[in-house]
């Protein structure tokens, strides 16, 4: 039987019968007969001070007498039998309440069982009464017994109490909500839930440092080579941060993100400033050499900051197609602003918007549509903030004109210029929709999507649209070709092999420039014989410090005698081609292209783990390679998991909380 009941072990696992693991730090600590050596350790290395003499849960103290049978505490006569209990005059069912009274004054131990079938035989009687073809179940004393809590139960019922603050970002003042109370109670009324300072001040500093320590176990095993984001962020508390996300392919050919910095950053953003940060957090968790592509926003500083690192920088993908696409919505500034107006009388006038609910509900439609407020630092917004427009279409026109002091409507041809613009700002949505991901590597569909939305605006500034329609369409083709980090994609070398290494486009996307598609096969091919060539010198490296002894019969008397082996190693060194390595990598290279080509829809990663066996050296360079990211929206989604955490109600929250708050968050398992 578990006897710990001391608070110490929701810290503690035992090893054996003297030491003790912490669950934080992983330190073993000897505990022998007492608990000081484990006590001191928390409090000195952890900032854990325990109560003396507190438990686990301290209304379970009641219940050891009854959960030990062999107490001594409980002395009586063994030779009792049932006709010194005095049971109800009825033959009724004994209530709850009455059985557990009757249980209160029956004997402890040996009599026990006796008593039980006391209890259980009036319950048969009724029942055999009521309908003798039921049985009813014989129940044990125990039944009536609350079930004392253990230690492990107790730290699984922390974790998830914890999950509330670090997945959800519920505030540490939930722990003393009445109704949360009373709430866990009647799920366990024997877990004693920590109050919000224990909470603030021990669990989540306790979490942090053993997920830190286990997520750097992680980069230092499987980080060999990984992709950099970096972004900063002002929050509404004028406090500044700068977050730092690295992602990498392990050995299961899944892609891995992990949050390594989301620290405060209250200098001046220049150059020098930026990298002196990133190279700080770079020494800490050893990544030194591993960086092959470091993904930013477009702004000076920051490229001149990874400059400084001497890293590969590329420019955010998805805020490349922002600019594009604000700057081309600008010739339309008057008619979006005139469908911000509208939108904003039918958000803010209670009256408005139930007068287009309810003529939604009188058309047939069950679940009525709001109209949507656009975003001004995203494109994509306005997109769905038109495209809503334009859905809503009958009921916003219907619903103005029975509405006082309501805002102009749109005359019939800016109806259909907004429909128009919706049709040309359909493909910008999907590529952006398409590159944000990241779950997924997004590096290898750059280049397609960039010929993709070039193509796509060729098409569309053929068809017949509206004059001010086709100003805009050409505006967005005259801005690709403007913009640096538009026309130089297929320039970059790290993109041209992420996309040639992707099974689902391998060399097609440079159909149209066969310099550029033997150039980025030649350089696959380099690559992977020098993979090669690293392989083998390893394999003969090991072959020679294991060699058998039976191999090894040179005579030191006899070393100037011809050796017996001469003869077989010349015949073999005969046998070995010249530039095997390149040869064998042209090889391997040529058979992953003649290979079937995968679907769009399907995952380039878990092919490349199907068939590696089938790539023993080129799926080395996939895996090396297919780590890069084509923007920096992970540190952006993390900006904006922190503006939750940030707000008015929770102004007063320090900055090394929020910091720990983030990182548990985003490398939560």
């Amino acid at each position: 039987m578990d006897r710990r009941s001391s608070s110490v072990w929701a810290y503690f696992t035992i090893k054996d019968n003297v030491n003790a693991k912490s669950d934080i730090c992983h330190k073993i600590y000897s505990y022998k007969s007492t608990l000081t050596n484990l006590k001191k350790h928390l409090s000195s290395r952890h900032f854990i001070f325990l109560k003396q003499g507190q438990s686990i849960n301290e209304n379970q103290s009641t219940e050891s007498s009854i959960d030990d049978p062999s107490s001594k505490h409980h002395t009586y006569d063994n030779s009792i039998n049932s006709s010194s209990i005095s049971l109800p005059s009825t033959t009724s069912i004994p209530s709850t309440s009455q059985q557990n009274s009757l249980i209160d004054s029956a004997p402890s131990n040996a009599n026990a069982n006796a008593f039980s079938q006391i209890v259980t035989g009036q319950s048969q009687m009724q029942a055999d009464n009521n309908a003798k073809s039921h049985k009813c179940k014989q129940l044990s004393i125990a039944t009536y017994i609350p079930k004392k809590m253990t230690v492990d139960m107790k730290k699984d019922i922390d974790q998830s109490l914890l999950n509330l603050f670090t997945k959800d970002y519920q505030p540490f003042k939930l722990v003393e909500d009445k109704g949360f109370k009373q709430f866990v109670k009647m799920l366990n009324p024997n877990y004693t839930l920590p109050n919000r300072h224990s909470i603030s001040k021990q669990y989540i500093p306790a979490l942090y440092e053993k997920r830190l320590r286990e997520v750097k176990e992680l980069v230092v095993q499987e980080a060999k080579h990984v992709c950099l984001t970096t972004d900063c962020w002002t929050s509404r508390n004028n406090e500044s941060f700068m977050a730092i996300t690295i992602h990498f392919v392990d050995s299961n050919f899944s892609l891995q993100s992990i949050l390594i910095s989301c620290s405060s950053f209250n200098e001046n953003h220049t150059a020098i400033n930026l990298s002196e940060q990133i190279q700080k957090t770079i020494d800490e968790w050893q990544l030194e050499g591993k960086i092959k592509l470091a993904v930013s926003d477009n702004t000076t500083n920051i490229k001149n900051a990874l400059g400084l690192l001497k890293l590969k920088h590329l420019g955010c993908f998805a805020h490349t197609l922002n600019l594009i696409v604000q700057s081309a919505l600008t010739l339309e500034n008057e008619l979006i602003d005139k469908v911000k107006t509208i939108v904003t009388y039918f958000r803010r006038s209670t009256v408005a918007n139930n007068k287009l609910k309810t003529y939604q509900i009188n058309n047939g439609i069950d679940k009525p549509k709001k109209l949507l407020q656009d975003v001004q630092t995203r494109w994509n917004s306005t997109y769905y903030m038109l495209n809503r427009f334009i859905e809503l279409e009958n009921p916003i026109r219907g619903t103005l004109g029975l509405l006082d002091k309501a805002p102009q409507t749109l005359n019939s041809d800016e109806w259909s210029i907004i429909k128009e613009l919706c049709t040309v700002l359909g493909p910008f949505e999907e590529a952006t929709r398409a590159v944000s991901g990241e779950s997924y590597m997004t590096a290898s569909i750059v280049i397609v999507l960039t010929q993709g939305l070039l193509n796509a605006c060729k098409k569309l500034h053929t068809m017949e649209f509206n004059e001010r329609t086709l100003m805009i369409i050409k505006q967005l083709l005259e801005n690709m070709k403007k913009r640096d980090a538009w026309k130089n994609v297929d320039k970059s070398k790290t993109l041209c092999r992420c996309t040639f290494l992707d099974p689902r486009f391998k060399n097609i996307p440079f159909n149209n420039n066969n310099s550029l598609s033997e150039t980025t096969k030649n350089e696959i091919i380099e690559k992977t014989a020098n993979i090669i060539y690293l392989e083998r010198s390893n394999q003969l490296d090991e072959q020679n410090q294991d060699q058998p002894d039976y191999i090894s019969i040179d005579n030191p008397s006899t070393s100037n005698s011809p050796s017996i082996w001469e003869t077989i190693d010349t015949s073999i060194a005969k046998l070995i081609p010249s530039g095997t390595s390149k040869s064998r990598a042209i090889i391997e290279v040529q058979r992953y292209l003649e290979d079937g080509m995968l679907k769009r829809n399907m995952d380039p990663l878990k092919w490349w783990q199907e068939h590696k066996y089938n790539y023993p050296y080129l799926h080395i360079l996939a895996k090396q390679t297919l780590c890069c990211l084509g923007t920096s929206v992970p540190c952006e989604r993390i900006f904006s998991k922190a503006g939750l955490i940030l707000n008015d109600r929770r102004c007063r929250l320090k900055r090394e909380k929020v910091e720990m708050l983030l990182f548990l968050n985003y490398n939560s398992t």
